[in-house]
C-alpha cells in the first residue's frame, strides 16, 4: 500500500548580520537549528527532516521537509522562520507530494543533495500511454545502467495544481562527481525533447555542525 507525504524543498541566504556574529556563535545557532529539525522529524515521524549547506553561489542553506501531515509541515516552516528571522532571507522552494510503497521514503540520506523543479511541454500528455511509458523507460535505463550511477538514490515528486513547476526532482547522492557524469549521459535520453524547464537547481552538502 502506497504512503503519501508532503514535501517542502527551502532555501535561504544569510543575510548581513549573520556574518557579523563570531564563528563560534553561527555554529552553536546552527547546531540548535539541526537539534530543533531532528526534534520535529522525530515528533512527526517524518520521512525526511534534512540539513545542508548548499554549494551554490544564491544561496547558503537548503532544507528538505517530507512527512504525511501538511500542518506539520507548516509547524517546521514555523519554526525554521522564528530561528532564521534575524538571520537569513528566503531564496526559493518547491511543494510536492511523493507516494512511496515503504513505510519512510527511502533510506537514510546521503552526503549531497540536488533537487529542482520541472516542467514538460503539453503535447507529453498527449502521447499515447504506451509511448510515454517506453519514452520515461529508456530515460531510466540510461541512468540505471551508467557506469557512475552507485548509491544515488532519486525521487520524483509531482506538484499539479500545487506550485508553478509540475514536478519537483530530487536527489541523494554520494559523490558530486559521478552525479555531474550521470546526468550528463542522460542528455542523450529521448525524454529531452519535451522538458521545458528545470531551474533553479538547488544543490548543497548535508551539514554536520
Amino acid at each position: 500500500m502506497a504512503v503519501d507525504y508532503i514535501s517542502e524543498v527551502l532555501s535561504f541566504a544569510y543575510a548581513p548580520d549573520w556574518w557579523a556574529l563570531k564563528n563560534e556563535d553561527r555554529k552553536s545557532k546552527l547546531s540548535g537549528l539541526l537539534s530543533k529539525l531532528k526534534s520535529w522529524g522525530a515528533s512527526c515521524n517524518a520521512a525526511k527532516a534534512e540539513l545542508y549547506h548548499s554549494l551554490r553561489w544564491d544561496s547558503d542553506i537548503i532544507f528538505w521537509l517530507m512527512c504525511q501531515d501538511p500542518e506539520e509541515i507548516m509547524e517546521a516552516k514555523l519554526m525554521i522562520g522564528e530561528s532564521l528571522s534575524e538571520y537569513a532571507v528566503a531564496k526559493s522552494g518547491f511543494l510536492s507530494v511523493y507516494s512511496s510503497s515503504k513505510e519512510k521514503a527511502g533510506p537514510e540520506g546521503r552526503d549531497y543533495f540536488v533537487a529542482y523543479p520541472m516542467s514538460k511541454k503539453s503535447d507529453w500528455y498527449l502521447l499515447g500511454k504506451e509511448e510515454s511509458k517506453r519514452i520515461i523507460a529508456d530515460h531510466v535505463k540510461i541512468a540505471v545502467e551508467s557506469s557512475h550511477n552507485e548509491g544515488i538514490t532519486s525521487y520524483t515528486t509531482k506538484s499539479f495544481g500545487i506550485a508553478d513547476c509540475e514536478f519537483v526532482v530530487i536527489y541523494e547522492i554520494p559523490n558530486i562527481f559521478e552525479w555531474v557524469a550521470v546526468t550528463e549521459e542522460l542528455r542523450s535520453a529521448e525524454a529531452r525533447k519535451w522538458i521545458t524547464n528545470e531551474a533553479p537547481i538547488l544543490a548543497g552538502i548535508r551539514m554536520d555542525v
